[in-house]
Parts: structure tokens; C-alpha cells; sequence
């Protein structure tokens, strides 16, 4: 690997352990500890699974992303190095925006931010309907911005543990959104169908 491919290794790197980790992870549990979150465990005859049986599941979840990783690394298709390298700053691009663009959604929805699976959605009791920054154009778009990522990550790692990440991404966040919609709209009535009126549902301008 030349230097510019280890540049572009950590700084990919550096980003899916913050937005993975610090930027996800650590949010949930602090705010799961609060009981401000939603569980990943359904509860057994009324009692809540311990806090750490729930981060134990979350963390397990990831170690079988990286074990993905780790024996599917295998490419896609090989490309000439002129053409490799134009896809890599392409894509190096685009990853890059759609990490902005999650940070930038993540940073407006403030602490009205909050984990959903694909059966559960838990709004705060404060809970506000977010219309500024992209929500003013787009109802999901953290979902946007790790699509957008996640295909960046594409061209420049062409490998199958690469594109079954984008793939079950793009399958479980559109169930999530569909959820969070459908909890958003029970919650806020008249105020969420006026607001869908000029939003797209989960990717900007088009859809």
C-alpha cells in the first residue's frame, strides 16, 4: 500500500469507530441507563433485561461485523490501477459526505436523537418534532448520509463484506424509517402530515 491508500485507511477507520462507537454506542447505553432508550431485549414478564446483557448484545453484533469483514474480504471485481485509483478518490469523496451529512443530522436532532430496532421506536416524553438543518428536506437522513458512506466504502474496498453491509444497511433502515414514521405521525398528528408535505422520506429531493 502506498501512502496515500494508509491515509485513506485511517481516516475511514477513525470515522466508523467514532460513528460505530462514541457517536452510537456510548450515546445508547447512557441514555438506556436513563431509560431514555429503547431496549434491544424485549422484556421478560414485565422485568427489563440487565443494562449490561443489553450492551452485551450490541457489542456482540459488532464483533460479527467485524468477523464479516474479516473472512468475506474478498473483491468484487479487480480494476486497472488508473481506473482503481479514480474510484478510490470517488468514493473516498462520498464516504466522506455521507459521514458529514450523519454528524450534521445527528448534531440537529440534539438529544431527541435515539436508537430504534426493527420492532421497537421509543420517543422522549419531551420529544419535538426536528424541521431545521437536513429535516427541513429530508425526514431520515442519518439514514441517507450511512448509504451514502457505506457506497463510497464500495469504491474504494470492492468486496463482499463491503456490499452486504450496504445491502443489509439499506434493507433494516428502511424498516426502521418506515417505524419511526409511523411513531412520529401517532405522536404529532396534524404537525407531521403538514411536515411531510415538503420532506422526502429518506433520500433528499428525490424519494
Amino acid at each position: 500500500m502506498v501512502l496515500f491508500d494508509w491515509i485513506i485507511a485511517g481516516i475511514i477507520l477513525i470515522l466508523l469507530v467514532y460513528l460505530s462507537f462514541v457517536l452510537t454506542l456510548a450515546d445508547w447505553l447512557r441514555a438506556l441507563k436513563k431509560g431514555e432508550a429503547v431496549t434491544l431485549l424485549p422484556e421478560r414478564k414485565g422485568r427489563k433485561w440487565p443494562l449490561w446483557s443489553q450492551a452485551g448484545i450490541a457489542i456482540l453484533g459488532l464483533v460479527l461485523c467485524v468477523l464479516l469483514f474479516y473472512f468475506l474480504w474478498i473483491p468484487l471485481v479487480k480494476f486497472s490501477l488508473p481506473t482503481g485509483r479514480i474510484l478510490d478518490i470517488i468514493g473516498f469523496v462520498l464516504y466522506l459526505g455521507g459521514c458529514v451529512f450523519v454528524l450534521w443530522a445527528r448534531r440537529t436532532l440534539g438529544k431527541m436523537w435515539g436508537l430504534s430496532t426493527s420492532q421497537n421506536v421509543k420517543l422522549r416524553d419531551d420529544h419535538q418534532l426536528i424541521q431545521s438543518g437536513p429535516y427541513a428536506f429530508v425526514r431520515n437522513p442519518m439514514y441517507f448520509g450511512w448509504w451514502a458512506a457505506m457506497f463510497g466504502l464500495v469504491l474504494v474496498y470492492p468486496t463482499w463484506a463491503v456490499l452486504l453491509l450496504l445491502v443489509f444497511s439499506v434493507v433494516a433502515f428502511i424498516g426502521r424509517a418506515h417505524r419511526e414514521d409511523a411513531a412520529l405521525a401517532e405522536r404529532f398528528g396534524d404537525a407531521w402530515t403538514e411536515y411531510t408535505k415538503h420532506t422526502k422520506f429518506i433520500i433528499p429531493f428525490i424519494y
